[in-house]
């Protein structure tokens, strides 16, 4: 017997146009999100034209050669452009929703579409940051599509100079000195990890996890710093939300930052993330997809929304070439 059915085509395109659009705009990552090196998260669609399930992209070196003075011959001085490969691998992640039935529900298809997509945005959207995040504080139990790296030795600062996290006891804790040693890590690190260029000035992100940042909002140095030099009218999106800057250093913060119970008595730690340039990439490798099925004989109806995508933190030498991770003691805010 044949069935005669909608143009289900066209109304999961518009739908699927629709649900994605909004969840990259309550995607907090996506003001760190750009197409090419230079940007803090490098995004890379090479895959969605074609098969195949890792994608291989350039890590780009500086130029460190003197140059030519005066009228020397530059013509066999060239300096070579130095690249390194580095791969990100993509699997398929999917979520969706189902309907008790049509006397329960009581609502036509088009609020039924529209509650759907706004509960899977939101969805989508705290689950893609989560993936970038866990990524870049290597977080090692999250696993999908790629297995996370945990932070070299030479790529992680301790509050008070701990040593360890195992080591960090409750009043060693997020604060200026920590930006100051992150800061200072990143810019001699071997490949120097590069700022990005925001508004025509040099910046790193750093971003916290609630518990860092009310310890940083009782330093004395940052409350002072904020009255006098806090962000004011910038129109840059890496500036949108964020809690202020202190030494060219962006300050934001997020609850997917990693914190677990982690210290000295298993006290509650928490990793903050210094980003550069390509301190993250992630890959899609397919549009997104949308697909409404009843159950049934059509009593129940059913949505679901997948992407195939990767995210990667890119590591030179077996070092985080873009990161710098801050582990420090967490402080819960109390009102007493």
């Amino acid at each position: 017997m044949a069935n005669s059915e909608t143009i289900s085509g066209l109304r999961q395109e518009l739908w699927r146009k629709a649900l994605f659009a909004d969840a990259k705009l309550e995607l907090y990552m996506n003001r760190f999100i750009g197409p090419d090196e230079t940007d803090i998260i490098q995004e890379l669609t090479d895959l969605s034209a074609k098969k195949g399930s890792n994608m291989s992209f350039g890590l780009g070196m500086k130029l460190s050669g003197d140059g030519v003075v005066g009228d020397a011959e530059l013509e066999g001085q060239e300096e070579a452009m130095v690249d390194y490969d580095e791969d990100v691998a993509i699997d398929q992640l999917r979520h969706g929703v189902r309907l008790k039935g049509r006397m329960d529900e009581k609502k036509s298809a088009y609020e039924m579409r529209s509650s759907a997509k706004n509960r899977l945005k939101i969805w989508w959207a705290e689950r893609e940051d989560k993936e970038i995040l866990w990524k870049l504080c290597g977080r090692t139990d999250k696993t999908f599509a790629n297995t996370p790296t945990a932070p070299a030795a030479t790529r992680i600062v301790y509050a008070n100079d701990a040593g360890a996290t195992a080591s960090l006891t409750a009043d060693e804790v997020f604060d200026t000195k920590c930006i100051d040693a992150a800061k200072q890590m990143a810019k001699l690190a071997s490949p120097k990890i590069r700022p990005a260029r925001v508004n025509g000035k040099n910046h790193y992100v750093i971003i916290l996890h609630p518990y860092q940042a009310t310890d940083l909002r009782k330093d004395s140095v940052w409350t002072q710093a904020q009255r006098e030099a806090n962000v004011r009218g910038e129109k840059n999106p890496i500036f949108s939300g964020a809690l202020g800057i202190y030494n060219d250093c962006i300050i934001h913060e997020h609850e997917d930052i990693y914190a677990w119970a982690g210290g000295a008595a298993s006290i509650p730690v928490c990793r903050a993330v210094l980003l550069g340039q390509q301190a993250g990439v992630i890959a899609f490798g397919a549009p997104v997809n949308w697909v409404e099925k009843s159950f049934d004989y059509g009593n129940k109806w059913g949505i679901s929304v997948g992407r195939i995508f990767g995210v990667i933190k890119p590591m030179f030498n077996a070092k985080d070439y873009g990161v710098v991770a801050i582990d420090t003691a967490g402080t819960t805010a109390s009102t007493a």
